[in-house]
């Protein structure tokens, strides 16, 4: 498949400098679609097209447990609800250019993993609060 994206290759920054110890991540948007069905459409549930309400981008992920400044922020912004600016870009691999996701985050659902004898790992959530920038990734 052409154009296919290492699923690795993906860096998450706050306005302090990249966030180390990163892992598995997963981004979802998620909004509603706005009904405006009435009895001229009869019982078809109908939708307006190309509007959503409750538009929200959320990047949750892993990190390994580290004492880097950024990491440490972030920590520390989850367990005060401090909202930071986060970028979350899809590294290209070959000829193709990176995909990225900036906005105002707050970052949230701070979980620690300690399991005895292994790597400490912390997955955070991070919610959108406003407009989220989308730079398309191009060929």
């Amino acid at each position: 498949m052409a154009g296919e994206i290492n699923g690795t290759a993906i860096v998450l920054n706050n306005t302090t400098g990249a966030i180390v110890g990163q892992g598995d991540f997963t981004h979802t948007f998620g909004g509603t679609p706005i009904e405006i069905g009435n009895k001229s459409y009869g019982d078809a549930v109908t939708y307006m097209d190309g509007e959503l309400s409750g538009k929200q981008h959320v990047f949750s992920g892993e990190f390994t447990y580290n004492n880097d400044t950024q990491f440490r922020k972030v920590r520390a912004d989850a367990l005060s609800g401090t909202q930071d600016t986060y970028t979350l870009t899809f590294v290209g691999s070959g000829s193709a250019t990176n995909e990225a996701f900036t906005g105002s985050f707050v970052p949230t659902g701070l979980s620690d993993s300690i399991p005895q004898g292994a790597k400490v790992a912390t997955t955070i959530s991070f919610n959108s609060s406003g407009t989220v920038t989308h730079t398309a990734a191009a060929d």
